[in-house]
């Protein structure tokens, strides 16, 4: 996800030993969104704003 107050910064985490097999999901992610802004996956449910909710 970009960074909410620096765009041009992408913010992608595996974040534990069990993440660590999506990693090449992760850097796919990351390649489509870099080279033209959008990737093939519902991102949703992985926006920073999304885990700030209660």
């Amino acid at each position: 996800a970009p960074h909410p107050a620096h765009p041009q910064v992408l913010i992608a985490s595996p974040c534990s030993g069990h993440g660590f097999k999506f990693s090449s999901v992760i850097g796919e992610v990351l390649a489509d969104l870099l080279a033209g802004g959008r990737c093939g996956f519902d991102l949703g449910l992985f926006r920073h704003r999304w885990f700030g909710r209660s």
